[in-house]
Parts: structure tokens; C-alpha cells; sequence
């Protein structure tokens, strides 16, 4: 171990090395920014190129530019609205709010320093524990994945904002949409109408543009065409003050940042679960245990730690399962998985054994990746959050044209602009009538991966497959979950009662 850490410093210390690093973090974060063209687009475009570099070229240039997307996906986020990546969608629920109120400095000061810590830190759990959680990723079964998926769309109830009712029936619609499509396991083709598009599914980016991006912006379109600033009344933070208060934020809140990254890395060790459910379970978990949940979605600085230290933890994981296991944990992952099979390389534990010190240069990487994306963005965020002041007969334009570009970007069909139009109008309607909108999109991207490991375990297990030690312990912590503010307010109570008498 210690020799190959060694030779893997040693490999990170190369000039060579650093300068496909920045050539990877200089894409990732220009294709962060850019609505509908993620990371893992730039990850697909460079791949024909892999067999003309060297690994030590090649890794590094991917690894840096999958590392920083997230962190340059808040941007756009905060400031539009607009998820820059899908995993991105959670943070606008207050991101969004705090840049109407004023304070989108200090609102993407927290954002940019969650994803900092929240790529970085983990990276060295991935270090500690890169033996001890093998036989963890090795004992769980498609029995297991069920009943972790099963607890995600529970949170639902949580993440709902107001009616508990509404939440669910917003996760069972989102449920029905994912069944859109030939089904997984069977072939079969549901509510397709003979349509070649719907095949496949509806595209993430057109259904999370639809529901996140477009309401926003006609709520703004409506009000009038003064800047958000004005429309709220709200004075903005100046200069850097914003940007170091959202900093210290994350450094409050300790405690939130810590339990959402690691649940980020444990989503990311759990193969195609992927940080789009990481960010919706730990936004849910930390408006649970929250003093001030009822301020969640109108611009508490929780909802935007929380997610943006998960999405990037996730990576953590996700690179650790796809090389020790040669199982991809992400869609970047599967790329990457490709990249190391076109390299010469093959992902298994072979990856911790005789591969070891490439293994370790990677996930250094990683941290260092994020530490600087963190570095170069941290110092403009005060002047980003001055969009907040272009008046909204200038704005609103200009975001409907990316939203529409980034669409269509996203495949290039224009069956995708229908779909966004149709899910804009979902929005609308769902925020009108109080219909969870978060709930729905967690049902959607959870539901595709539900059925196929229910239909494995239904066929490895039967009935009861979920009478089994993981599925136990999970549906324990699901209850222990619901049953915590109940019982902190019971308590609470009690204890008051008893210094009263």
C-alpha cells in the first residue's frame, strides 16, 4: 500500500499530468455551465480520442472534467434556475429563491464550497475504506436494491412540501411517466402509440428543463420586467462578504454536510443509482432534521448544502465500484469503464491488487479536481450574482432561448421541445395546485431501476425476498426516519411538562 501511494504521488507530481488536467477541468466546467450539455457528453466526445493518449494523459484529462461538472452545473442553478446538470435540479428549490431574495452571492458561495468538500473529502474515505467496503458492494443483491430504491421514493412523503397525500400521488405520477417505453426486462412497449421516440423513454433533460427551468421563468415573465433583485425589494449582498458568508455556512452546518456526502458516496458504490436519487434522499433527509423545515423551497441555505455536497461525494463511490468491481455505479462511470478497456486496462479487483497505484492516482485526482474547481470559481461568484439584476424583460428571454437550445441539445430531436413543453405546462399546473414537483421527478428517474430489481428479486426471492438482513436494516432506518420528528417533539414536550412542575 504504502509503495504504491508512492509511486501514485509520484505520478501526480508529473508536469505532464497537470497539463490534461486543466485542459479536463477547463471543458468540464464550460460544459457544466451550459444547460443540457453535460460532463458526461464531454466524457463521450473524448472518448474516440482515448486511443491516441497515453493513460496517463487520458485518465486524467476525463477524470478532471467528470469531477467539476456539478460543481459548475450549481451556477446556472442558482443564478437561472436552470440545472447546468440534471443532478443539479435540487438545488434551484433554494438556490433560486436566495438569488430573487438578494443573496445569490452567498448562495453559490455555499454551493461551490459544498461541492468542494463534497468531492474532495470523500475521496479519502474511498482511500480508508477501499478494502473494507468490497465485501459491502459484494453482499448486495438485486433483493437488496429493491428495498434501497423502495426507501427512496419513501422520502417523497418528506421531500413533499405541504400535503404528505400530494407528495405521493406527485411520486406515483413521476412512477407512471418512467413506465413510458419498452419495458426493462420484458421488451414490452408501453404507452409508445407506435412512436420510435418513446421507445427509449422520455430524455431526462427535456422532462428536468420542463419542470425546474420554464416555471420560474413565467412566474418572473408575469410579475413584470423589473430584475429579481427589485421584484423582491431584497438589497444584494456586495463583493465577496456573500461569497465567504456562504462559505461559513457550510462550515456551520457541519454536520449536514458530513451525513450528505456521505450519503452521496454510499449512492455512488450502488451500481446506475446515481447521484440524480442522492441529491432528492439527502434534500429530503435534511429538511427532515431541519429546525426551520416550513423554509425549505423559499431559500434556506440547507437546500442547497445538502445536494451540492452529495452530487459531487457520489463520484467518490461510483469510480470506486467501477474499478474494483469493473461495475459502472454511473452513466460517467460506464464511460469511464469504456475508457480503461480501450486503454488496456481491466476494471476488477485486479484494480486494487496490481493496479493499485494507477487506482490511487485517480482517486487523488478526483480531490484535487474539485479543490481547484472550487479555487477558480469561489473568487467570481459575487460578480455572476449580478445577474440578479438584469431586469426580467432581458432575462426571461434569453433563458427561454437556452432552455429550448439546451432541450433540444440534448439528442437532437425535436420530439424533445414537445416533450419540454408539455412538462412546463405539468410545472405550472403541479405548483399551481400544490403538487410536488421534486416528488415527481424523483418517482420518474427512480422508476425505471425499481422495476428492474423488483422483477429480479420477485424471480430470485419470491414474495418475501425482502425478509433478509440488508432489506431489514434499511426498512428499520426508513422508520427510525418518519418516526424521528414525532418523537423529538414527544420528548420535547415531556421534558418541558417536567421542568414546568
Amino acid at each position: 500500500m504504502f509503495e504504491a501511494m508512492v509511486q501514485a504521488l509520484g505520478n501526480i507530481a508529473s508536469p505532464t499530468i497537470w497539463v490534461w488536467v486543466s485542459v479536463g477541468l477547463i471543458a468540464g466546467l464550460l460544459l457544466g455551465i451550459l444547460p443540457g450539455i453535460s460532463s458526461l457528453t464531454g466524457l463521450t466526445l473524448f472518448l474516440p480520442f482515448v486511443f491516441r493518449l497515453e493513460p496517463m494523459q487520458a485518465l486524467p484529462l476525463m477524470v478532471s472534467m467528470a469531477s467539476v461538472g456539478y460543481t459548475a452545473g450549481s451556477i446556472t442553478a442558482v443564478l437561472l434556475g436552470i440545472p447546468g446538470e440534471p443532478a443539479n435540479a435540487a438545488t434551484i428549490l433554494d438556490g433560486f429563491p436566495m438569488t430573487q431574495k438578494g443573496e445569490g452571492s452567498r448562495a453559490l458561495g455555499a454551493a461551490i464550497t459544498a461541492s468542494l468538500m463534497g468531492g474532495a473529502v470523500p475521496v479519502f474515505l474511498a482511500l480508508a475504506m477501499v478494502w473494507a467496503v468490497m465485501p459491502i458492494i459484494m453482499a448486495v443483491t438485486s433483493m437488496d436494491m429493491v428495498v434501497v430504491i423502495a426507501a427512496g421514493l419513501v422520502v417523497i412523503g418528506v421531500v413533499a412540501k405541504g400535503a404528505m397525500l400530494k407528495g405521493v400521488i406527485s411520486g406515483g405520477i413521476g412512477l407512471l411517466i418512467s413506465s413510458i417505453g419498452l419495458a426493462p426486462m420484458t421488451g414490452v412497449p408501453r404507452f409508445t402509440f407506435d412512436m420510435p421516440y418513446l421507445y427509449d423513454g422520455l430524455h431526462l433533460s427535456p422532462v428536468a428543463m420542463g419542470l425546474f427551468a420554464v416555471p420560474p421563468m413565467i412566474e418572473l415573465a408575469l410579475e413584470g420586467g423589473e430584475s429579481t433583485l427589485a421584484r423582491s425589494g431584497a438589497a444584494a449582498v456586495k463583493g465577496m462578504a456573500g461569497a465567504w458568508e456562504g462559505a461559513r455556512d457550510v462550515f456551520r452546518h457541519w454536520w449536514l454536510w458530513a451525513r450528505s456526502s456521505f450519503i452521496g458516496y454510499l449512492f455512488g458504490l450502488m451500481p446506475g443509482v446515481g447521484a440524480n436519487s442522492a441529491v432528492w434522499v439527502t434534500y429530503g433527509i435534511a429538511k427532515q432534521s431541519s429546525k426551520h423545515p416550513e423554509t425549505f423551497g423559499t431559500g434556506n441555505v440547507e437546500g442547497v448544502i445538502a445536494p451540492e455536497s452529495a452530487n459531487n461525494a457520489k463520484e467518490s463511490g461510483a469510480l470506486l465500484t467501477t474499478l474494483a468491481l469493473g461495475i459502472p455505479g454511473s452513466a460517467g462511470g460506464a464511460i469511464f469503464l469504456a475508457a480503461f478497456i480501450m486503454l488496456g486496462f481491466r476494471p476488477g479487483p485486479s484494480m486494487l491488487t496490481e493496479q493499485l497505484d494507477l487506482s490511487l492516482t485517480i482517486l487523488i485526482l478526483v480531490a484535487l479536481a474539485n479543490i481547484i474547481a472550487g479555487a477558480i470559481c469561489f473568487p467570481v461568484a459575487p460578480y455572476l450574482a449580478s445577474i440578479a439584476r438584469v431586469p426580467g424583460r432581458i432575462l426571461v428571454p434569453v433563458v427561454f432561448v437556452l432552455i429550448f437550445v439546451a432541450a433540444y441539445a440534448s439528442s437532437g430531436q425535436m420530439a424533445d421541445i414537445v416533450v419540454l413543453l408539455i412538462f412546463s405546462a405539468v410545472g405550472v399546473a403541479a405548483k399551481r395546485h400544490g403538487y410536488n414537483i421534486p416528488a415527481l421527478f424523483l418517482g420518474y428517474i427512480l422508476g425505471e431501476l425499481f422495476e428492474q430489481y423488483l422483477f429480479l428479486g420477485l424471480q430470485l426471492g419470491g414474495p418475501l425476498f425482502f425478509i433478509r438482513p440488508i432489506p431489514l436494516v434499511i426498512i428499520f432506518l426508513v422508520a427510525l426516519f418518519f418516526a424521528y420528528r414525532p418523537l423529538k417533539g414527544a420528548i420535547g414536550s415531556r421534558f418541558g411538562r417536567a421542568r414546568t412542575a
